[in-house]
């Protein structure tokens, strides 16, 4: 059955999507469960589900209803095969394909079996840019031979387009705040080394450059922080010897 998604469910959708809170960009949980969400609202009659490997090294994230489909698109991506894992590798959109034709059985011999037992007959997938990397991709199975509409799949992607725009706001926001930490961090050491080389200046009778040699001496035979031994001597906890 075809049936056409309303203004307001349109509206909805790209609001919720754009306003989606991502806390942590390697762990957009609640984010991929509302692409999925409004895939599978907005799809006809396909199943949505979002598969989301931001690297190498991070566990593969599967967004979606249906316990036996989310195990499905997860299982494929253990497999190295899939719709999915094809547009996640590519950067493409995998095309509208039937899951029991010979192309299908050749490049995913676990994957289309299963889903074809599972009562689907059609699949594509639509990849999920965040910035100029390929992240994930949205999923789709159909049910029955009848092929997937391209107006579908376009409104899939720019779905997921939303989603990735969202994910790359997110991504930035971290970064920025990683950096200003960094900065922050790196001007308060700057701040407490100045200070223990001026008070242990004074309090050697030395200048300030040498108070600072003493002060880097005596870390490095102890190997200690630099930051740390400056802060201990401005607030009176130890002693630099001259030598």
């Amino acid at each position: 059955m075809t049936r056409t998604a309303s203004q307001q469910q349109l509206a909805t959708a790209f609001v919720d999507l754009a306003a989606s809170a991502v806390t942590d960009p390697a762990d957009p949980t609640g984010l991929l469960e509302d692409l999925a969400a409004h895939g599978s609202e907005l799809l006809d009659d396909c199943a949505a589900i979002v598969v989301y490997a931001p690297d190498e090294r991070t566990p593969v994230q599967v967004a979606g209803t249906g316990e036996e489909l989310v195990r499905l698109v997860r299982d494929a991506a253990k497999w190295g095969e899939g719709p999915g894992v094809e547009a996640r590798r590519t950067g493409r959109p995998v095309p509208d394909t039937a899951l029991d034709g010979g192309p299908a059985r050749r490049d995913w011999p676990r994957c289309a079996p299963r889903a074809v037992e599972l009562g689907y007959g059609r699949a594509a997938a639509l990849p999920l840019h965040v910035g100029e990397d390929t992240l994930g991709a949205l999923v789709l199975l159909g049910p029955g031979s009848t092929p997937l509409r391209p107006e579908l799949l376009e409104l899939g992607q720019s779905l997921t387009d939303a989603a990735g725009w969202t994910l790359e706001r997110a991504r930035r926001l971290h970064e920025s705040r990683a950096l200003a930490e960094q900065l922050g961090q790196a001007l308060t050491s700057r701040i407490v080394i100045e200070q223990a080389k001026g008070t242990l200046a004074a309090r050697l009778s030395v200048s300030v450059d040498e108070a600072f040699r003493l002060l880097r001496s005596h870390a490095r035979s102890h190997r200690r922080r630099l930051t740390d031994v400056a802060r201990e001597v401005v607030e009176r906890r130890l002693e630099v010897p001259a030598e």
